[in-house]
């Protein structure tokens, strides 16, 4: 893949994603006081939409129905990652939830292997090894415990969507204009949402001005992130992105201890072999290239 010709590297971009997922956690529970989980979604993408329309204006009447086709594909697998999480933990724990839902981290290269025939080089398989095992620590492995119920399994296709998401992404992002791209995803997930509302859900809200302030950053997040994701991916492969994305729970923990949550050691240790794993995965590759450079030379 090309490198972008952009002051920041791309895969910083997506480590700014995945904070901003991390910090969002504890304003979607504030949130979730004044609103049901699917208007939150509606309403989030549905203002985010109409943002990324502001920002368009003469550009939507050039939509192409590539643009479109991207977009309500990646946008179906973003709700349906929602949508089956929320199934999910109408019936187990939110733990459990947690650690279900980062199965998303090894199903993308297995999906990729499976679907494309791609496999991720030693280096970047590894840090997705080393990363889901941070990534488990973090949530607490000895709080889990599974029965095979079906909540379970929903979340585990929750996962599945989390992943198709980031491959089909990363397959349509050299292919469509970022903020294009990305107004089709937000579009796409809205109209899945508000379906969701008035089939599902006994839809509530109480209008606060927390609520309005968390919704404010949470939309503005929403927009950032897709369109960073839209552009980011085009230069990062999926099976490196997804290893940026495990940074969400150790963001998630800073955010969690400066509201005063306590940080158990076993987080820590965690944290630690995600943050290792992505630097060495980023890092890496580059020294080594150097090292065969230096014994060619010699």
């Amino acid at each position: 893949m090309t490198k972008p010709n952009f002051l920041i590297a791309p895969e910083w971009i997506l480590v700014i994603v995945s904070a901003l997922w991390g910090t969002s956690f504890y304003l979607l529970s504030l949130s979730l006081q004044d609103i049901s989980p699917g208007l939150l979604v509606a309403v989030r993408f549905t203002f985010g939409s109409l943002i990324m329309a502001l920002i368009l204006r003469g550009q939507l009447l050039t939509i192409r129905s590539k643009d479109i086709i991207a977009g309500f594909a990646t946008g179906t697998f973003i709700f349906f990652g929602y949508f089956l999480q929320t199934v999910g933990l109408q019936t187990i724990q939110s733990s459990i939830s947690a650690f279900l839902t980062a199965l998303y981290v090894p199903f993308v290269p297995l999906l990729q292997f499976i679907l494309l025939k791609k496999k991720p080089g030693w280096i970047v398989g590894s840090g997705i090894f080393i990363a889901f095992c941070g990534m488990v620590l973090i949530i607490d492995p000895t709080k889990l415990s599974f029965n095979g119920s079906f909540g379970e399994w929903i979340t585990v296709l929750s996962a599945v969507s989390c992943a198709l998401e980031i491959i089909v992404l990363g397959h349509f992002a050299g292919l469509c204009e970022p903020k294009v791209f990305c107004f089709t995803q937000l579009v796409s997930v809205a109209a899945w949402s508000w379906f969701y509302c008035a089939s599902f859900e006994a839809a509530h809200l109480t209008m606060t001005p927390s609520l309005v302030i968390c919704l404010s950053i949470l939309t503005a997040m929403i927009v950032f992130n897709q369109y960073a994701m839209s552009w980011g991916q085009k230069f990062v492969p999926a099976s490196r992105a997804v290893l940026i994305y495990t940074l969400e729970p150790v963001f998630a923990g800073i955010v969690g201890f400066l509201v005063g949550e306590r940080l158990t050691t076993m987080a820590l240790i965690g944290a630690f072999l995600v943050v290792g794993s992505v630097v060495c995965s980023n890092w890496l590759p580059g020294y080594l290239k150097s090292r065969e450079k230096v014994s060619d030379a010699s």
